[in-house]
C-alpha cells in the first residue's frame, strides 16, 4: 500500500509539474504574440460565418478561403496586423491548440451564447441560463468537448476561468493593454444570424429537436432502428419533423425585445470592460442578411430542375406555389414556397429509388392540401424577414450610442446581389442564391463558397479602404472563381466539390450530390447503392446526439432491435 501511495504521490507530483510548466509556456505565447509593437491586433467574435464553416464542416482548408482571412490577408499589405486562426483539421480536431487565436468566431453560436448563455425559446425553458455548453472550460486539449473548447482554448488558461466568446475578446484587450506598446485593437462582430437560422433551416433546438425529415415516405427506406426511434422520439414530443409552421417559427425565432436588449448588453461591456478605452479600440458590427433566402431553401425551379433529371414526369404539386422565371437562373427569393436542402435530397433518393412522382410529391401535398409542416411558405417566409429587420434596426440603433462602434450594412449587400437587384457577374456566370447553380453557396446552401466569401470581404475591404484611406487591394474574383469548387463548369447544376475528404455527418451526405465529371453535363450524380443505410448511420447519430435523453432512447431502441 504504500508503494502505491508513493506511486500515487509522484504521479500527482508529475502533474501538477506539468500543468504549471504548461501554464508558463502559455504565457509565454502569450507574451509573443503582443511582441509586435504598433500592430492592430484583428479580433472577430461571430458564428459559422466568422469561423469559416462550409459544407456544414471546419476545417483548415474552409477557414483560409473564408472572408475573414481573405480580408486581414489584403489589410497586412497595406498595415502591420496581430491575427490568429483555431485552424482544424480534416476531422475538424484543432490544429496547433496552444496557438492564442483572435478569431473567435464559433459555427452555432447566437446572440445569447456568444456569452455563454442558451437562450429559453429554442430550448423550451422557462428563463435563458449560463451553460458551459458555451464556454471554453478545457485544461487541456484531450478534454475538449465541442466547438466553444476547440476555438477558444487556451485563452480560458490564460484568463484563468472558463470563457465564453465575450469574455475571451475582453481577455484579449485586457492582455494588450498590458503589454503598454501603444497599439490599437480592432473588433469585428457579426451576430444574429442564429436567431433566425433555425425558423427558415428547420433544423436544430431541443425540446422538441426540428428537422425538416420526411419520416413517413422514408420510413420504408431507412433501418429499423432509425424508424423506430424517429417514431418514438415524435411519439414523446422530443422531435419535430414538420418545422415549417407559423407556431414553430415562432418558437425558434429569438424576440426583437430580448434581441435588442442582449446587442446593448453586449456592447456596454466591450465599452464598460475594455481597459484599452473607446479611443484605442473600433468595433465594426455587421448587418444580417435574409436568412430565409439562403440556397439551402429550393423554390419550385429548383425542385423541377433537378427532380426532371431522375424523372422527365415531375412537377411540382399544384398547391406548391410557384416563382416565375425572371431570366438565367434567378427567380424572386421573396416570394413562392421552399422546401429544405435536405428534403429534397430525400425527395431525390425516393426518386432514383424508383418512387413515383405521386408518391414523392406525397411529401409536399396530401389529398389535394399543401403539408403545411414540410413547406416554408411565402408568408413564414416574409415573417422570418420581417424578424431580420426588426434585428438589423436594433443593431444600427445601438451602434449609435458608441462613438467607435461603426455599422457595416454587408446584410443589405447580400441581400440585393443574390436577388439580382444589384447583379455581380463573374467569369459570365451571375451570382445568385440558386443552390449549386447560382455559383455564390457551398454544398450546404447556407454558407458562402470561395467566391461568396471572397465578395463578403471585398465588401468589407470596400468600406474600410474608404474610411482610412488604406488602398487594400481587393480580392481578383474571376481568379478565386476560377479556383472555386463550388462552381457549375458545366451547366448541369452540379458541383465538383473540394478535394479534402467528407469525413462523417452531414458532410458525409452533400459529398453524394456532388458532380463525378464537371466537364460534361449529360454525366450526373448517382446516388451509391447505400445511400438510404448512409443517411441512416448519419441521422441516427446527428439526432441522438442532441440530448442525453435522445442517447439513451437511442440506445434502448438499438439493444431491442
Amino acid at each position: 500500500m504504500r508503494r502505491q501511495h508513493h506511486i500515487a504521490t509522484r504521479r500527482h507530483g508529475w502533474l501538477v509539474l506539468a500543468q504549471i510548466t504548461f501554464i508558463v509556456i502559455i504565457i509565454l505565447l502569450a507574451g509573443a504574440s503582443h511582441s509586435s509593437a504598433a500592430a492592430v491586433q484583428i479580433i472577430a467574435l461571430g458564428d459559422s460565418l466568422t469561423q469559416g464553416t462550409m459544407d456544414a464542416n471546419d476545417n483548415v482548408e474552409n477557414t483560409l478561403n473564408a472572408y475573414l482571412q481573405k480580408m486581414v490577408n489584403s489589410l497586412s499589405t497595406v498595415a502591420p496586423l496581430k491575427f490568429s486562426q483555431p485552424l482544424y483539421g480534416f476531422l475538424e480536431q484543432r490544429l496547433l491548440p496552444f496557438q492564442i487565436p483572435t478569431n473567435l468566431g464559433v459555427d452555432g453560436s447566437d446572440i445569447f451564447s456568444l456569452e455563454g448563455y442558451e437562450y429559453y425559446k429554442r430550448v423550451g425553458a422557462a428563463a435563458s441560463y449560463l451553460t458551459d455548453a458555451y464556454r471554453c472550460n478545457s485544461d487541456w486539449p484531450f478534454q475538449f468537448q465541442d466547438n466553444y473548447d476547440r476555438v477558444l482554448y487556451p485563452i480560458n488558461v490564460v484568463a484563468g476561468q472558463s470563457v465564453s466568446q465575450l469574455d475571451a475578446a475582453l481577455t484579449l484587450l485586457k492582455r494588450q493593454e498590458a503589454a503598454q506598446d501603444g497599439s490599437v485593437a480592432v473588433v469585428f462582430l457579426w451576430i444574429g444570424n442564429n436567431d433566425s437560422s433555425l425558423a427558415a433551416l428547420g433544423t436544430g433546438g431541443s425540446n422538441p429537436f426540428y428537422m425538416p425529415l420526411p419520416l413517413d415516405a422514408i420510413s420504408s427506406e431507412i433501418s429499423p432502428v432509425l424508424n423506430l426511434f424517429l417514431q418514438t422520439a415524435r411519439s414523446k414530443g422530443l422531435a419535430s419533423f414538420e418545422p415549417y409552421t407559423l407556431q414553430a417559427i415562432q418558437r425558434n425565432m429569438t424576440d426583437v425585445s430580448d434581441f435588442t436588449t442582449q446587442i446593448n448588453h453586449i456592447l456596454d461591456r466591450l465599452h464598460q470592460e475594455n481597459p484599452m478605452g473607446d479611443s484605442r479600440t473600433h468595433i465594426f458590427l455587421m448587418t444580417l442578411p435574409y436568412y430565409s433566402a439562403v440556397g439551402y431553401l429550393f423554390d419550385s425551379d429548383d425542385l423541377e430542375f433537378y427532380l426532371q433529371q431522375v424523372n422527365p414526369a415531375y412537377q411540382v404539386p399544384q398547391t406548391f406555389q410557384r416563382v416565375a422565371q425572371s431570366g438565367e437562373t434567378i427567380t424572386d427569393p421573396f416570394k413562392g414556397d421552399r422546401v429544405s436542402l435536405l428534403t429534397f435530397a430525400f425527395m431525390y433518393g425516393l426518386l432514383q429509388s424508383g418512387y413515383s412522382v405521386d408518391e414523392v410529391n406525397a411529401i409536399l401535398e396530401k389529398n389535394g392540401v399543401q403539408q403545411d409542416g414540410m413547406v416554408l411558405s411565402e408568408s413564414e417566409q416574409r415573417y422570418i424577414m420581417s424578424r431580420i429587420d426588426s434585428f438589423n434596426d436594433a443593431i444600427k440603433t445601438a451602434a449609435g450610442s458608441y462613438s467607435n462602434v461603426t455599422v457595416l450594412d454587408v446584410g443589405a449587400y447580400l441581400d440585393d446581389v443574390l436577388s439580382g437587384v444589384t447583379p455581380v457577374k463573374i467569369s459570365g456566370k451571375t451570382l445568385s442564391r440558386k443552390w449549386s447553380r447560382g455559383s455564390a453557396f457551398s454544398l450546404d446552401g447556407v454558407h458562402p463558397g470561395y467566391t461568396g466569401q471572397a465578395l463578403i470581404a471585398n465588401y468589407l475591404l470596400g468600406k474600410l479602404n474608404d474610411m482610412y484611406q488604406l488602398n487594400a487591394p481587393l480580392i481578383d474574383l474571376e481568379q478565386v472563381m476560377a479556383q472555386d469548387p463550388y462552381v457549375d463548369r458545366d451547366g448541369d447544376g452540379w458541383v465538383s466539390a473540394p478535394s479534402y475528404p467528407p469525413g462523417s455527418g452531414l458532410t458525409q451526405l452533400l459529398f453524394m450530390f456532388t458532380d463525378p465529371d464537371d466537364t460534361n453535363a449529360a454525366i450526373k450524380p448517382v446516388l451509391p447503392s447505400d445511400f438510404w443505410q448512409k443517411v441512416s448511420s448519419v441521422l441516427l447519430k446527428k439526432i441522438s446526439g442532441q440530448s442525453e435523453t435522445l442517447q439513451q432512447m437511442a440506445d434502448s431502441v438499438s439493444i431491442r432491435q
